[in-house]
């Protein structure tokens, strides 16, 4: 992995990259028959990913961007996130997801701390014609600031899925979550 971060008056960017490999032959010490060309029956997943099949035969790559400016009365921020895991026996049999996020935090009042984040991205599971969705996701929320250690909090945020596209289900489906927390926060 590697990873590097710079700042620069009220501006910070930090990347990250990390790759790593999982290499298991199995018991039979063949890995050539641990996978066949994909049918139209729906299974949960091929047989690479299977530790049945001869272990975790994968490869791993993850890249992360992040960056924040404080503009004084508020400070923005936004990311972005790339993970996809290969087999190593067949690279088109993978998982991938792509996500971004940007935002705002700012002071109302001296105890009063609001935010507001909006991401999007995408899953792709088991390579090209593989089920595959986006999704999109908000989060609002307050803190009420009673002492330096202490916090009354309110959050409200969505997260939605559109609907799973794959050769494999006639019947797709997509949801809607909507979530809220409320409480009292103590550091110690």
């Amino acid at each position: 992995g590697l990873s590097a971060d710079y700042t620069w008056q009220k501006l910070y960017v930090g990347v990250a990259y990390q790759a790593y490999k999982s290499n298991n032959e199995g018991q039979g010490g063949s890995t050539t028959t641990a996978l066949s060309t994909p049918s139209t029956v729906a299974t949960p997943a091929p047989a690479a990913w299977t530790s049945a099949a001869g272990g975790t035969n994968t490869q791993d790559n993850q890249y992360y961007g992040a960056a924040t400016y404080d503009f004084g009365i508020l400070k923005g921020y936004l990311q972005y996130g790339n993970r996809k895991v290969s087999s190593l026996i067949d690279t088109g049999y993978y998982a991938k997801r792509t996500s971004q996020q940007i935002g705002v935090r700012s002071f109302m009042t001296p105890t009063i701390e609001g935010w507001a984040g909006l991401g999007n991205g995408r899953t792709q599971a088991y390579g090209k014609g593989g089920p595959s969705a986006g999704f999109t996701a908000y989060q609002v929320g307050l803190n009420y600031y009673l002492s330096k250690r202490t916090n009354l909090y309110a959050i409200y945020g969505q997260n939605s899925t559109s609907n799973v596209s794959t050769t494999l289900n006639a019947n797709p489906a997509s949801y809607s979550s909507n979530n809220y927390a409320v409480g009292l926060r103590h550091t110690f």
